[in-house]
């Protein structure tokens, strides 16, 4: 005879499996979004570090292109025109371009070194002065690895023989 009071539900056992499969399903989707999560910050990071580089090298060309005379003193390079000067100061883990407000381009400067007519400037000269300079060789550091750059000046004649005031 078929109990009449009994009411249609799942089992303790039936629960405790479902609860056990959804507990399963949920761990595997935490997991799967830490790991594209921690993927995508590190993609975001590797982004975000090449375009400083690229930043800092299209400014440095432009600046060396529009300067009219580029001169050297210890670790900062001086980019003179009429209109305006503009500084690189080249420090161990960052790079500052001052022109009316500061840029700081956080990048690691591995070396410095600087040539005018291929013979090399050094990076103190004596009693101060600044020494001017047509080639710029850098290597930063990114990820573990070295990029070199490599920037070039040609001066006119009208620059090399009249100071620029």
């Amino acid at each position: 005879m078929k109990n009449k009071n009994r009411v249609p539900a799942f089992t303790i056992m039936e629960l405790t499996v479902a609860m056990l499969i959804s507990a399963i399903v949920i761990g595997l989707m935490y997991s799967a979004y830490a790991i594209i999560s921690h993927s995508y910050l590190s993609f975001i990071d590797r982004n975000g570090n090449t375009s400083t580089l690229a930043l800092l090298d299209r400014r440095l060309s432009r600046d060396i292109d529009k300067a009219e005379m580029i001169y050297r003193d210890s670790n900062t390079v001086t980019l003179r025109s009429h209109k305006d000067t503009v500084i690189y100061r080249f420090q161990a883990n960052r790079v500052i371009r001052q022109k009316l407000l500061a840029d700081t381009f956080k990048v690691s400067t591995e070396s410095f070194s600087t040539l005018f007519e291929s013979v090399p400037v050094d990076g103190n000269p004596p009693n101060g002065e600044e020494k001017k300079i047509d080639d710029l060789q850098i290597v930063l550091l990114a990820e573990g690895e070295k990029i070199p750059y490599h920037y070039r000046k040609t001066y006119s004649s009208v620059n090399l023989f009249q100071p620029l005031n």
